[in-house]
């Protein structure tokens, strides 16, 4: 939506109406807003305090995730490849048997990317370093 005064006061109706008919509450201390690089600065203030919502910047997260990702995104998503290493290295591989790695491989190891995967496609450098991690403990 093209940032101006009105269109924010707009979508300010919208969620005001949203929040009445559904009985849920709109929270403005987890609420942000982004604006394109080429929107001007005194119409994002304009924006943000008529929303009363802060900015965000482009570096923040939602839900365990980059909010933004670029061309590059091997950097945004290589800490998947680091929480399999540190789950992997917290078990204790002498006390299990074949069996009992190949479950904890697949509930634990398996399901860590799935969210992130779902929402963006995964770089294959992502998905080798992780298939490495799992593949040093079995």
């Amino acid at each position: 939506m093209h940032a101006d005064k009105r269109n924010a006061k707009n979508l300010k109706a919208i969620l005001t109406r949203y929040c009445k008919s559904s009985g849920q509450k709109f929270s403005v201390e987890k609420s942000s807003i982004f604006f394109s690089e080429n929107t001007n600065v005194a119409v994002t203030e304009e924006v943000c305090t008529s929303l009363n919502i802060m900015k965000e910047s482009l570096n923040d997260k939602y839900l365990g995730l980059p909010a933004l990702v670029g061309a590059d995104r091997s950097d945004h998503f290589r800490h998947l490849v680091d929480i399999v290493r540190e789950r992997i290295n917290g078990w204790k591989e002498n006390m299990l048997s074949m069996r009992g790695k190949e479950v904890l491989i697949k509930s634990i190891a398996q399901a860590v990317p799935v969210y992130a995967m779902m929402v963006f496609k995964i770089p294959q450098n992502i998905y080798k370093g992780i298939a490495d991690v799992i593949s040093q403990y079995w």
